[in-house]
């Protein structure tokens, strides 16, 4: 089986008129003590409500295509109290294309502040030849990303060692300059606004850590599916 590098796993943060939500790469803080078990990060005011029926549209590609995303998304609803209808909404909650490079979606309900047609996700440039693994991993991300999760790595809670100077170096040959750098990678949100307690290295929103890029010997590796903490703390948000 063919390896698959970070920069085939890179998610790039997307919020609406560039705005985020309580983060600062350089504030650290302490998990919530009062929760009792480990929990990705959820950004608590971009939830959708439990029960609801989100509508979903393809605005291009295949439709084989179509329906392998449709069937790997669908594996949240096995734990979230959710719905998804896939149509030709013309003004569908979520709206994807496979156009452009790499790989965002808005956070949650930041995607009804984006006015339709223009799309909430993009899974840039991929087709039904892709890596069945990459192309899983990277939808079940973008759809945690559109039911309201963060990216794992950001989470208050975890601090991780990395080297920034080989960071920069690293993604500067990928042309990243340091201010995307330091918001897609370096960036740790503070505890106001989201939901979280123990880092889950093995979270689906958690992508790869390379040792390379690290002080020392931290690394996580490359995560293709919903971890069992995901299941269980997307079913407490979201409960049937």
């Amino acid at each position: 089986m063919s390896e698959i590098h970070i920069p085939g796993l890179v998610c790039i943060d997307d919020y609406p008129d560039e705005t985020t939500f309580c983060s600062n790469k350089n504030v650290v803080n302490s998990p919530q003590k009062e929760q009792k078990h480990q929990e990705l990060a959820i950004a608590n005011e971009k939830k959708w409500q439990p029960g609801q029926v989100l509508r979903i549209r393809f605005l291009d590609g295949e439709q084989q295509l179509h329906k392998i995303v449709e069937n790997y998304a669908k594996e949240w609803l096995n734990y979230a109290n959710l719905e998804f209808e896939f149509g030709n909404f013309a003004d569908a909650e979520i709206r994807i294309t496979f156009n452009g490079n790499g790989y965002s979606s808005l956070v949650g309900t930041d995607a009804l502040k984006r006015p339709a047609p223009a799309p909430t996700m993009t899974l840039g440039e991929m087709t039904k030849a892709t890596n069945t693994k990459l192309l899983k991993a990277v939808v079940l991300h973008e759809f945690g990303h559109a039911i309201g999760c963060v990216h794992e790595h950001s989470s208050p809670s975890v601090e991780i060692p990395w080297d920034k100077d080989k960071v920069y170096a690293y993604y500067k040959k990928l042309g990243w300059d340091k201010e995307k750098v330091d918001h897609n990678v370096l960036k740790r949100y503070t505890q106001c606004g989201i939901n979280f307690s123990e880092h889950d290295s093995k979270s689906i929103m958690q992508y790869p850590v390379l040792e390379e890029l690290t002080v020392g010997n931290f690394k996580i590796g490359w995560n293709t599916e919903l971890s069992e903490i995901d299941k269980d703390f997307i079913a407490k948000v979201y409960p049937k």
